[in-house]
């Protein structure tokens, strides 16, 4: 049944220190046939200027390579500066020597999507946790520089930030229109299941594929995207989801009734064939 559909996770990510192609198989195995490849930041490497965010952004296509290469999975890829780095900027450089390194490392990611090596921005955004005021200041400048890049290169970017509400979409929406970006292509990365617009603010909700998430997400539409945010670290085995949850979750779905075929071509395919400008076969 499952070799008959897309499916795709919309978040994912690889460490060719962690299960790297084992964990893709998984996901292959289970019937998963596209993912969008995350870069995920690496802190132990030295980031002293903006270009230096392309030891881990090469790494990700390095990665992208390595699974085209050795499985059928078609892989996405986005890339960008995670809103962690701030912190750690901060302790070696003044805040706006740290906010321009950010936003060079967003123009670096630029490149990549004028270069159709990636689909997206991000996950750039906000810290999930507290910290000062003036760097999260600072972090709402930088995010509101990478929706800039994204309107000029007519591309997504995936959201990181604190754990959303209504009023977060709100917020996030009024950004993006200031700057003339489409709010659909704000994809809020481990989204609630906020699905209806009216609650979202046109914001794309990529929601984790918990059972009571989906649930929720599907009673209210099918206008969102699953991920698994598979970080792909040894010490935390299958965090935050195991890399074959979203083919073994839409397969179950199905097959209770809790999604219809309609859903799956639309949750897997038409919503990020929308959202990244890209085509998605089998």
């Amino acid at each position: 049944m499952m070799q008959q559909h897309v499916i795709f996770d919309n978040h994912f990510h690889l460490d060719f220190d962690g299960r790297c192609l084992d964990a893709v198989k998984d996901f292959e195995h289970a019937g998963g046939t596209h993912l969008l490849l995350v870069n995920k930041p690496n802190l132990e490497i030295q980031i002293n200027n903006g270009k230096d965010f392309n030891m881990e952004f090469k790494n990700t296509l390095n990665l992208a390579n390595l699974i085209r290469k050795e499985t059928k999975v078609e892989v996405f890829v986005a890339m960008g500066p995670h809103p962690v780095w701030i912190s750690n900027l901060v302790k070696k450089f003044p805040l706006e020597k740290a906010v321009d390194i950010m936003k060079k490392g967003i123009d670096v990611a630029g490149k990549y999507i004028i270069d159709d090596d990636a689909v997206a921005i991000g996950e750039i955004g906000r810290p999930h946790y507290k910290v000062p005021g003036d760097v999260w200041e600072a972090s709402n400048r930088i995010l509101r520089y990478g929706m800039e890049v994204a309107k000029e290169n007519n591309c997504a970017v995936i959201l990181h930030t604190e754990n959303a509400t209504k009023d977060t979409f709100a917020e996030l929406a009024s950004v993006a229109r200031s700057v003339g970006l489409k709010e659909e292509k704000l994809v809020k990365h481990y989204s609630p299941p906020i699905v209806k617009i009216e609650d979202n603010h046109g914001l794309f909700p990529s929601i984790l594929a918990y059972e009571d998430s989906i649930k929720k997400a599907i009673s209210q539409g099918n206008r969102f995207m699953m991920e698994t945010d598979y970080i792909d670290d040894i010490k935390r085995p299958g965090a935050v989801l195991g890399p074959a949850t979203v083919p073994k979750k839409t397969r179950s779905f199905l097959e209770r009734g809790i999604f219809k075929e309609e859903d799956v071509l639309k949750i897997h395919k038409e919503n990020p064939e929308k959202i990244y400008n890209i085509e998605m076969k089998i």
